[in-house]
């Protein structure tokens, strides 16, 4: 009898633990999900969850709303306007807030990079692009955009 109540008592605690972690992560994912403004502060970048439960980009605004994928290596999309289309795929949340296994897509030179994606705060996501292994590559500190226009003003 006291075998079996050491049991229940484990197996309670150890279900606590994986609730709170489940928490944690879903919490990390309502945090993520949003639009966010990229460093240059020339692009809107919605973050959504998908269906299985990776994060994804999409791009929704910008400084230049009508802008063509004309760097695409596809030949066949490069008549589409990149606004609307997703750069940050399959990000797979690793705990803590932060996200591997994905790619990102960079417009400006038609490539698409390995990624890791963290969320420094509420308002602040690292998004790390990258080739080969994560010290080759490019950092950016994406800041949570609450505006309504999706049109920015063009860059200086």
């Amino acid at each position: 009898m006291k075998s079996s109540g050491r049991r229940m008592a484990l197996a309670l605690l150890l279900g606590c633990c994986a609730l709170g972690t489940t928490r944690a992560a879903d919490q990390a994912l309502l945090n993520v999900a949003g639009n966010w403004l990229t460093e240059p502060r020339d692009g809107i970048i919605q973050v959504t969850v998908d269906a299985k439960g990776n994060i994804e980009g999409r791009i929704i605004g910008g400084n230049h709303p009508g802008l063509k994928d004309e760097k695409n290596p596809d030949a066949t999309r490069r008549a589409l306007v990149l606004r609307g289309q997703v750069i940050l795929r399959n990000m797979s949340y690793g705990g803590d807030g932060h996200w591997s296994g994905g790619t990102i897509y960079k417009p400006d030179n038609g490539k698409t990079y390995k990624c890791n994606v963290e969320l420094v705060s509420k308002d602040v996501l690292s998004v790390r692009g990258y080739i080969g292994f994560a010290l080759l590559g490019i950092t950016q500190k994406w800041t949570r955009y609450t505006g309504t226009s999706m049109d920015l003003p063009p860059a200086h």
